[in-house]
């Protein structure tokens, strides 16, 4: 854990130094840009997020010990431009979980090394609609075929009332998932003004208010974790967690504030309370839940 905190200084630092070059950037260079729409579209997009939840009493009909939790999530992808507003969307994606000891059986980090590969109509720089995958492999250590996975989600947006009201509906499938394989996808977005923005959709349901284009105050929830295979361990008890899948998820509720130093650049800093982490071993029939505690965030995106 400790290696994984110094991972999430030092994103901080990354984060603050980016900004402010960016910021030095902007101030230097003449306003000329003469970017297209479809080159706006077609863009680079990285994304780095990080994230921390202090310790808390890990439990499954008694007590385990004290654990806290770690997140990082590195992700690059580009849009090819195909045809009119169609296009394709390519890259990869790291996905990290690392856990405290504790007398549980239960693995100390979880990952997964997967590629993005999706189909998308935009509307202006606005997804309308996608068919998105994920290959990759979704495990603790091992990569073999146990462990491969291929998330799917599907996804269309419909205008109720232009540039005000939206509503999103779709699915997303997960072989690994034990617990629903197949979860539909339903949420509003309403943006009763400029200052106003209400997102009420999974998995960063949110209420932001931007007093300007640069700033943005919000409170919200967010739902993280995935599904990966554990590796086989011939010493684990009870002997049906080796090898076995695991449902990783947290439920978290906060406040946090987005800044744009630039129309490339949005840095985002957060804190709040993740109510409840949960290990569920849905296919082994078991489960251990960590009580509530507090949890900060840092994430920054990159968009050419």
């Amino acid at each position: 854990m400790k290696k994984f905190a110094g991972l999430f200084l030092l994103l901080i630092v990354l984060t603050l130094s980016i900004a402010r070059a960016q910021d030095a950037s902007d101030q230097q260079s003449p306003s000329t840009q003469t970017t297209s729409l479809e080159e706006r579209a077609a863009s680079d997009v990285f994304i780095a997020d990080a994230s921390y939840v202090f310790e808390s009493e890990i439990h499954n009909h008694g007590s385990f010990g004290d654990q806290d939790a770690g997140e990082l999530n590195v992700e690059y992808s580009h849009r090819f431009h195909i045809s009119g507003p169609i296009y394709f969307r390519a890259g990869l994606n790291y996905n990290r979980f690392e856990f405290g000891k504790t007398f549980a059986p239960l693995p100390d980090h979880l990952q997964s090394f997967s590629a993005v590969v999706a189909l998308e109509y935009l509307v202006g720089n606005d997804v309308g609609a996608f068919l998105q995958f994920r290959p990759g492999f979704y495990t603790e250590d091992h990569i073999g075929i146990s462990s491969f996975d291929v998330p799917i989600t599907l996804g269309r947006v419909f205008v109720l009332q232009p540039e005000k009201l939206f509503l999103f509906v779709g699915v997303n499938t997960a072989f690994l998932r034990g617990q629903y394989p197949v979860l539909p996808l339903a949420g509003l977005v309403w943006r009763p003004n400029k200052q106003w923005t209400v997102d009420a959709v999974v998995p960063e349901p949110r209420v932001t208010y931007s007093p300007n284009e640069n700033i943005g105050f919000w409170v919200g929830g967010q739902l993280a974790g995935s599904s990966f295979r554990t590796d086989r361990d011939p010493n684990i008890l009870p002997r049906k967690l080796s090898n076995a899948q695991v449902d990783y998820s947290e439920y978290r509720a906060g406040l946090g504030v987005n800044w744009n130093p630039s129309d490339h650049w949005t840095m985002t800093v957060a804190g709040g309370y993740a109510f409840q982490r949960r290990f569920n071993f849905e296919r082994a029939g078991e489960e251990w839940k960590a009580d509530g505690a507090p949890y900060v965030r840092v994430a920054m995106k990159a968009e050419f």
